[in-house]
C-alpha cells in the first residue's frame, strides 16, 4: 500500500496579489552601454549566456546596414535576424562538455536607471541609438564545477569584448579579444541547491461509530436468539446469516473521524507545501518543473498551479525574465470549516505569504516582493 502523504490543492490562488520590485543597488546615473558586452550567468539549475548589443555595431552583419530607425514596422524582424545570427556563436562547454544554448528572448532594450536594461518602449528609435538584448539558455543537472566559453562577437573595429560572468552578486568582468577570447568560470564559491522540504507524516485515521452500530448490535442478539436453536437443528446456514447481517451493519456504520490538524500543523504543513512548489521554478525543464510540483499539488489544479506561479513569475517589462524565489514569509494561516464535509482525510487553511526573489538579467539583479492571499485545501 502507498504511503499517504500531503497534498497541496489551492483555489484561488492568486487572490489580492500585490507586486513590487526593488532595485539592489540605489539608483544612480547610467553608464554608456559597450558595443559589445555579454553575461554568463550561472545557477544550479541553469546556464545563461546572455548579450546587450548596440544595433549600429551589428547592423551591417545581419544585413540591415541601411536600417536608419527601429519601429513597429521592422522591430519583428530584426529581432528574429539577430537572434538566428547570434545563435551558434560563443560556443559554450560546461564540465568539459559541449552544451547546446536554446534562444530565449530577443529584445531591443533601453537603459533604465533603476531597473537596468527594460524592453523598449518608444515607438520609434534611431538606429545609432538602438540597443538589443538577446539571452540563450540551457537547463543543468546541478550546479556545474567549470563553465568555458570561446568568446566570438567584437565589435566592428576588432576592439575587445567585456564579459562578466558568475552567480547572482558574485560576477567577475574579463576583457576578451580576438587574440584571447576565452573566458573560463569555476564554481570556488559553492552554490547552493534547493531541496524539497520534509512534510509531518499524516496520521493514522480515526473512526467512529454512527447511528447504525445500535442496529449491528440488535441485529447480532437476534442472531444469537434465534441461531443458536437453529445451530442445534442442523440449520448452520441461518446462524451464518445472522453474523453476516450484523457485520455488514457494523461496517457501514463505522466512520472515518475527520482529520485533526493543529494550528501549529496547518501552519508547517502549509508552509512547506509553499516552499517546494517554489523549489520548482528553480528548473528550465518543463518536466522537471512537473515532477517536483506533483509532489506538493494534485489533481486538475497542478496545470493550474503552473501557469499561474509561471505568470506570476515573469517581470514582461525586462523581457520576460523569471524571478528566482529565495524564501517565503508565511503571515497567516488559518484553518477554515471544510466545506466538503464528506471528505474528512483534509483540511482547509486560508493563507497569505510574500515570496521574495530576485531576477538576474543583463548584469542586473532586482530584488522583488509578491503577496499572495490563497484558500488551501490540504
Amino acid at each position: 500500500m502507498t504511503q499517504p502523504y500531503w497534498i497541496g490543492i489551492l483555489s484561488r490562488l492568486l487572490t489580492g496579489l500585490t507586486l513590487l520590485a526593488f532595485p539592489v543597488t540605489p539608483a544612480r546615473a547610467q553608464q554608456p552601454v559597450s558595443p559589445v558586452k555579454g553575461f554568463i550567468s550561472v545557477e544550479a539549475y541553469e546556464l545563461r549566456k546572455e548579450f546587450v548589443l548596440q544595433f549600429s555595431a551589428i547592423a551591417e552583419r545581419i544585413g540591415a546596414g541601411s536600417v536608419t530607425a527601429i519601429d513597429s514596422g521592422n522591430r519583428a524582424g530584426l529581432e528574429a535576424s539577430i537572434g538566428e545570427w547570434l545563435t551558434g556563436k560563443c560556443p559554450v562547454e560546461v564540465d568539459g562538455k559541449a552544451v547546446t544554448m536554446d534562444l530565449d528572448r530577443v529584445h531591443f532594450v533601453r537603459p533604465d536607471p533603476e531597473k537596468g536594461l527594460v524592453v523598449e518602449d518608444r515607438d520609434s528609435v534611431p538606429a545609432t541609438e538602438a540597443i538589443v538584448g538577446v539571452v540563450f539558455a540551457a537547463a543543468l543537472d546541478g550546479p556545474p564545477d567549470t563553465v568555458r566559453v570561446r568568446w566570438e562577437v567584437f565589435p566592428p573595429d576588432g576592439a575587445e569584448a567585456v564579459v562578466e560572468s558568475g552567480v547572482r552578486n558574485q560576477r567577475t568582468a574579463r576583457r576578451l579579444t580576438q587574440a584571447e577570447p576565452e573566458l573560463i568560470w569555476k564554481n570556488e564559491v559553492g552554490l547552493a541547491i534547493p531541496e524539497l522540504l520534509s512534510l509531518p507524516p499524516v496520521p493514522d485515521p480515526q473512526f467512529r461509530q454512527g447511528w447504525m452500530i445500535w442496529v449491528a448490535a440488535a441485529a447480532l442478539l437476534i442472531g444469537l436468539g434465534r441461531g443458536v436453536p437453529a445451530w442445534k437443528r442442523g440449520r448452520k446456514w441461518e446462524w451464518a446469516v445472522w453474523v453476516f447481517i450484523a457485520g455488514g451493519l457494523f461496517a457501514a456504520g463505522r466512520q472515518t473521524a475527520p482529520l485533526t490538524v493543529t494550528p501549529d500543523q496547518a501552519d508547517d504543513i502549509s508552509y512547506a507545501l509553499l516552499r517546494n512548489i517554489y523549489h520548482a521554478f528553480n528548473y528550465r525543464r518543463e518536466s522537471d518543473i512537473y515532477d517536483t510540483l506533483a509532489k506538493s499539488a494534485d489533481g486538475d489544479l497542478l496545470t493550474q498551479i503552473y501557469l499561474e506561479i509561471q505568470r506570476s513569475l515573469q517581470v514582461e517589462t525586462q523581457g520576460g525574465a523569471r524571478v528566482r524565489v529565495t524564501d517565503v514569509d508565511l503571515r497567516e494561516c488559518e484553518l477554515k470549516p471544510n466545506a466538503e464535509g464528506n471528505e474528512p482525510d483534509r483540511f482547509v487553511a486560508d493563507c497569505q505569504w510574500v515570496a521574495v526573489g530576485t531576477v538576474t538579467h543583463w548584469g542586473h539583479t532586482h530584488d522583488r516582493v509578491n503577496r499572495y492571499h490563497a484558500t488551501m485545501t490540504i
